[in-house]
């Protein structure tokens, strides 16, 4: 289990699926093989070499596959925070994420979810396509990472594919939410206080700018919920 010298009063951030996004203080985690092989300088480098992955600017990071049970124990986490990763879940991996969130978080903790708003895109894709826009569609589908035709080369070598395989690739979105829909898994899930945000803005985490600092990309929702 994960385990820190940290007092009890002192508050546990967890920053999944972070990415580049590693503040100092935040517990960071990604399932990326950069954040498997960050700690091992020449395994990192081989398979930069082969499979020419990004170099992170730092190892602040520890790997965390979503897709099975968290290695933290009940009630030891204060925020939960995901950025632009639960869409990137099925369906039955999003409800293990909500049921592992609310295991480990303590008792009036904080779940902050950001994914892109459905509705949003939506809403600008059915405007351009009533302005004649002939491309509105096509780029509809490439914001909303649904598109997968040709994300990948067929020049791969094995290696990278077995690779790309065991990493779950490609990341495309397994399913869209908007604000209403989010609400009402955290909800079914025992959250309470659920409330929407913006970027940068929260009413329950102070450390917020920590890991949202620059500007919003996509147009996102930003809901935060309490646990019970």
């Amino acid at each position: 289990m994960i385990t820190t010298n940290q007092k009890l009063e002192e508050r546990i951030l967890l920053n999944l699926g972070c990415g580049q996004t590693r503040p100092l203080g935040w517990l960071n985690t990604d399932s990326s093989l950069n954040s498997l092989f960050q700690k091992y300088p020449l395994i990192k480098r081989l398979t930069r070499k082969i499979y020419k992955s990004i170099e992170y600017n730092t190892s602040n990071v520890m790997f965390m596959d979503l897709r099975y049970v968290w290695n933290f124990k009940d009630c030891s986490v204060d925020v939960v925070y995901a950025c632009h990763v639960f869409e990137h879940l099925t369906l039955k991996t999003s409800q293990l994420f909500m049921s592992e969130a609310f295991r480990v978080l303590r008792p009036n903790g904080i779940l902050r979810i950001v994914v892109p708003d459905l509705y949003q895109l939506a809403k600008n894709y059915v405007y351009r396509y009533e302005q004649g826009d002939e491309v509105a569609s096509q780029e509809f589908l490439e914001v909303a990472n649904l598109h997968q035709e040709g994300t990948y080369s067929k020049n791969r070598n094995i290696l990278v594919k077995t690779l790309n395989f065991l990493q779950n690739y490609p990341h495309q979105h397994k399913y869209m939410y908007d604000a209403s829909s989010i609400k009402k898994i955290m909800q079914a899930n025992g959250f309470v206080d659920i409330c929407e945000s913006a970027y940068g803005e929260s009413k329950y985490i102070s450390e917020i700018n920590q890991v949202e600092y620059t500007k919003e990309g996509v147009p996102s929702i930003y809901i935060e919920s309490k646990k019970s």
